[in-house]
Order: structure tokens, then sequence, then C-alpha cells
């Protein structure tokens, strides 16, 4: 369980304060492992402030926009359910094959189950593991039902996903290095977002020597 705290800056004239909380848990076997999140199960909010300049407040009226002074954002529950299963392919690799199920209740929305009352956003992914020390993965995800960037007419609607792909490594058994390389728009005019994530594992040797 966690308690996140939220600040949000916008340029000079908004920002916010919010708060929130995720629980969720986790089972592990020999080769496999099972988890349920349960994500902003509060409902997090986000109150938002505004100060404009008065030569800000002008350019809004002059573009038939409307001059906020408060606002709440606010981010509904959601549920995920995933999976996992290790394939050892030899001594020194293994391949993790990886489900998610990401379930909202706020509406109906574009994923692949659809509903009033329920959807779900299933996410695929695979790692491939050598020596537990050197990892390469990949997964898809965000499956969309669209028009085809080819049909001016816009008759004619094809699924599309998002692709991800990635590497990591660990240095010294404590020191994690994660790269993801993820496509926001799989169409004619992809647009790319590189992640790159640092992680310290202060208790790795304590287990070990446990």
């Amino acid at each position: 369980m966690n308690a996140k705290v939220i600040h949000r800056n916008v340029g000079t004239f908004a920002r916010a304060w919010g708060f929130g909380m995720d629980v969720g848990m986790q089972m592990k076997g020999k080769n496999w492992s099972f988890g349920v999140v349960g994500r902003d199960i509060t409902t997090t909010f986000n109150s938002w402030s505004f100060s404009f300049t008065e030569r800000e407040k002008e350019v809004l009226f002059l573009t038939n926009n409307e001059i906020p002074i408060r606002s709440t954002e606010l981010t509904a529950p959601r549920v995920v359910v995933g999976g996992s299963y290790d394939f050892r392919l030899g001594k020194d690799v293994k391949l993790k094959a990886e489900a998610n199920l990401d379930l909202t209740f706020d509406g109906r929305r574009n994923t692949l189950l659809s509903s009033d009352l329920i959807n779900g956003d299933p996410r695929l992914g695979a790692e491939l593991s050598i020596k537990d020390v050197f990892f390469v993965r990949g997964g898809i995800y965000n499956f969309q039902k669209t028009f085809a960037d080819g049909d001016t007419l816009n008759r004619k609607k094809v699924w599309i996903y998002q692709p991800a792909a990635g590497a990591g490594f660990v240095l010294g058994k404590s020191f994690h290095v994660d790269y993801a390389f993820t496509n926001l728009a799989n169409q004619s005019n992809p647009l790319f977002t590189h992640i790159i994530s640092l992680r310290l594992d202060l208790l790795n040797n304590k287990r070990q020597n446990d």
C-alpha cells in the first residue's frame, strides 16, 4: 500500500496539490507470479489554482476562453490484474512471459473490451534474461479501434496498438539500469519516448546472506 502526494506546476499561472492511494498484493510460485493492484482507490484528486496576469486574462478573453479561478481534477479508480510465467531456455537463459488486464469503471472507453460498466485494456510482454544480469524486453499495449490513416472518408476502422521495447542490466547485483523505447502513435506519424530508470537495491546483500 502506498499514499502519494502530487504537486503540479504549469508555467507561472497554474499549480495543483492533490493526494491518492494505491493498494496491491502479489502471490509467487516456483515459476509463476500473480498480482492485483488497485490504483487511485480513493479517487485521486488535484485541486488547481490559477493566477493570470492582466495581459494573460486579456488574451483569454479575446480568444473566447474562460478565465478559470479554481478547478478540481479527479482520477477514477482502476484495477490491474496480471500474471507471469518463467520458462528456462538454458542454464543461464530465462524467458518471462507476462499478461496484464487494466480494468476501468468510469464509462465506455475505446479499448479492446468495452462496455458502459467496465472496460478492459490488455497488455502483453516478454523479458529474456541472461544470467539475471542482462535483460531484453518487448511488449504491446493500448489496443484501440480507429480510422485508418489512408481512409479520407472515415469509413474503414482498423485495430492499432502501441509497441514498446527495452533493455536492462545489473551492476554488482544491487544497481539496476533500465531503458525503454515506446511508440506513442503507431500509424503514419509516430512519436517516440525514451525512458531511463535507475534503481539501487540496498537490501539485496542482506537477503542473500539470510
